[in-house]
């Protein structure tokens, strides 16, 4: 009997990134991939509450993990937007640590044989430090930008139209020129 493919999908701690990478999860498990989803403690709060603390019972070789975004506590409501520029420090100063831990007590579990041993790490492309984990337990690594084709074309193209001049826009866009300074 073969042994599963583990996959470990890790998405930026937002929304808009974490419904992309939990839909690509569920295709992968139907792929016959053991999945391991990590969360932060706050985001998986706000999922288990609006989807019922049953939400994720009967998922089989699905496992949701979890850890701290080093800004809130876990005891508070919970149901509101958290501050982007507060979570990307976050995110830059307190993120490694804890992920490298949670990827020790993986490959624990699975030296004991609870689970697979991990096969590959999926990793939103904003988590760069998940890169620098990787390498260190030689894990091999994909990153997935989880916002549309459209966005990251522009992403690609954007330091040559500022080459060419063609933005930042003339004339009085304030909101632009802000946008520009981050």
């Amino acid at each position: 009997m073969s042994i599963k493919p583990h996959a470990v999908l890790i998405p930026y701690p937002i929304q808009g990134h974490i419904n992309p990478m939990f839909n690509l999860a569920k295709l992968l498990h139907i792929r016959g991939f053991h999945i391991t989803f990590v969360n932060t403690e706050y985001n998986h709060k706000r999922l288990l509450k609006s989807r019922g603390p049953n939400a994720f019972d009967g998922f089989t070789d699905f496992n949701f993990e979890t850890i701290p975004d080093g800004l809130t506590s876990i005891d508070g409501d919970g149901d509101v937007t958290q501050d982007v520029h507060s979570l990307r420090e976050s995110i830059r100063n307190n993120f490694i640590y804890p992920f490298r831990e949670l990827l020790t007590k993986i490959h624990g579990f699975a030296t004991s044989g609870i689970i697979p041993p991990i096969t590959c790490l999926v990793s939103d492309v904003f988590m760069s430090f998940t890169t620098q984990v990787a390498e260190q337990l030689s894990l091999p690594i994909v990153l997935l930008y989880t916002s549309g084709a459209c966005s990251f074309l522009s992403s690609l193209h954007f330091q040559t139209l500022i080459q060419k001049g063609l933005i930042p826009f003339k004339g009085n866009n304030l909101c632009f020129k802000e946008m520009l300074k981050e």
